[in-house]
């Protein structure tokens, strides 16, 4: 019967331990002090109060911190640390190289660490505790890759480039804005104040093609661009601000075309991708009698759209060198991606993905 008796006592403890948890992302709210009080509180029993501490320690300095809140009230449900009770919090820092680091700049520098959250009730029970542990490594900044800074453009539909947020962390989206600079502005200025013209959240790739709906942009006039990272709600990194002019001086110059680079149509399909500068051009053998090529071309950007007005072709008996004019039709827009469906003189169906470049 005593036996009976511990055990059933050693249940209600475990019980209580684990009436309240905690949810804290590491790898977001523990890279700086502004973050560590982050966090949701569960209480899955009733009303309760008392006072939070969290202790932040690195496997080799020992503990840097401890946070310390006044009482607070957990209703059943989750909670959220106040306001309130964020700006009364007390920080004690260590005397470790890492706490004087810390201390300096708010940011938690390289490092294995482990975030402790206790609960201290008012009412006398037992403390409820979680910890969480993370190796955490400061994230590289943020590149923009292409336009490049102060450069000039004749593209009016660019597409948009930069590095991926490193460290990678899975469920991160990227927000660019672009907008133009007008007189007497500089690029923070134009951000901060212009209406943007492209305002494009929830990218989920280091690239972003123009949007088709979006006006292109105007000759002669300058443009600002600046990535920002996100996880959710939260801020993870953000670009520096570049600039570029839209600016073309010359007369669009008619292509010289080489007797040489008709790569075999079998060797094109081959290959990861291509990029259609103005024209497609490859060579294909009938070992039939003259026929006309069948092909068509898609939009990927707008799947379903085809594109008309492509120039006839017709294969006569023998090797063929085909160049598709692409430059000469107002229906192909430059960074987009096509699909182009052929059907060969033995009644083989093939396709070719490109990127048109204008």
């Amino acid at each position: 019967m005593k036996k009976l008796i511990i055990l059933l006592q050693l249940f209600i403890v475990c019980q209580a331990f684990g009436q309240v948890t905690f949810q804290f992302i590491p790898e977001i709210n523990g890279r700086n002090i502004e973050g560590l009080l982050n966090c949701k509180v569960i209480n899955s029993s009733g009303k309760k109060s008392g006072s939070l501490s969290l202790t932040i320690s690195e496997r080799k300095s020992g503990t840097v911190m401890t946070v310390r809140t006044a009482s607070i009230n957990l209703m059943p449900g989750v909670n959220t640390i106040p306001l309130s009770a964020i700006r009364s919090a007390a920080f004690d820092f260590y005397n470790n190289p890492i706490a004087v680091i810390v201390r300096h700049d708010h940011n938690f520098p390289v490092g294995d660490y482990e975030y402790c959250f206790t609960i201290n009730y008012s009412g006398g029970e037992m403390p409820s505790e979680q910890c969480f542990d993370y190796n955490l490594v400061p994230f590289a900044q943020l590149h923009l890759i292409e336009p490049y800074d102060r450069d000039t453009l004749c593209d009016k539909r660019p597409m948009l480039t930069w590095q991926p947020l490193i460290p990678t962390l899975q469920g991160t989206t990227y927000q660019l804005v672009l907008t133009e600079i007008k007189n007497d502005q500089n690029a923070v200025e134009a951000l901060n104040y212009n209406m943007p013209i492209i305002n494009q959240s929830h990218i989920i790739s280091p690239i972003l093609t123009y949007p088709a709906v979006t006006p292109q942009l105007e000759d002669g006039k300058t443009y600002a661009w600046q990535v920002t990272a996100y996880k959710d709600q939260t801020i993870l990194n953000r670009s520096e601000i570049w600039t570029f002019k839209e600016h073309c001086n010359e007369k669009k110059k008619d292509p010289v075309i080489s007797d040489d680079g008709y790569r075999d149509i079998e060797d094109l399909i081959r290959g990861n991708y291509y990029v259609a500068s103005g024209m497609i051009r490859f060579a294909v053998t009938n070992p039939y009698k003259e026929t006309k090529f069948k092909y068509q071309i898609e939009t990927l950007n707008n799947p379903g759209k085809k594109i008309k007005g492509l120039p006839k072709i017709t294969l006569a008996t023998g090797k063929n060198k085909i160049m598709i004019d692409l430059a000469n039709t107002d229906s192909f827009i430059d960074g987009y991606s096509y699909l182009m469906t052929l059907w060969l003189p033995d009644g083989t169906m093939k396709s070719l993905r490109f990127i048109y470049k204008d």
